[in-house]
């Protein structure tokens, strides 16, 4: 397989697969609480396409080595995903696809690769084919996404493929 470029985390860059969560010079914010704190406000809207409920966890995860080892895609067609760092700077690596390409036609070529700087954060548009969170550094990510009784995860194992990074 080719090398895969990994490009820098940019809204405009990751604009076809989801929003960036940062704070982002000229954003919103908001002095609140007396003058205490700053909101940076309406940084993503959580999706669903369907009813149930957006939930919060926290995901511990280990830390990916380079090169990386990509050994699937899925994609959440009823809601959205988010991913944030959670009480310290973490890099993470996205590997993203179309939402609209069919589990099957899936190649190398129709994957579009991202490194955030430690502070990005990203919300997946609902139906984007991603790889599983790939964390460069040990540590705890806040995530949002639909949660209900169905599942709502398709996957395609795309095993054999590799990231070459020097992030």
């Amino acid at each position: 397989m080719a090398a895969l470029l990994v490009n820098p985390l940019t809204a405009e860059a990751f604009a076809p697969f989801g929003q960036v969560i940062e704070r982002a010079p000229g954003g919103r914010r908001i002095v609140i609480n007396d003058g205490s704190c700053v909101r940076h406000h309406d940084l993503a809207r959580p999706q669903a396409s369907v009813p149930g409920a957006i939930s919060l966890s926290l995901f511990e995860a280990a830390a990916t080595p380079l090169p990386a080892q990509l050994r699937l895609l899925e994609r959440h067609r009823q809601g959205s995903q988010a991913f944030a760092p959670f009480g310290a700077a973490l890099r993470m690596l996205l590997v993203v696809a179309d939402a609209a390409l069919a589990p099957g036609a899936i190649t190398p070529g129709h994957l579009r690769a991202f490194v955030t700087d430690g502070q990005q954060g990203v919300q997946l548009h609902c139906g984007v084919w991603h790889h599983p969170l790939l964390s460069l550094q040990a540590g705890t990510w806040l995530v949002a996404d639909r949660v209900a009784d169905e599942a709502d995860c398709d996957v395609v194992p795309i095993a054999g493929w590799q990231l070459h990074c020097a992030a």
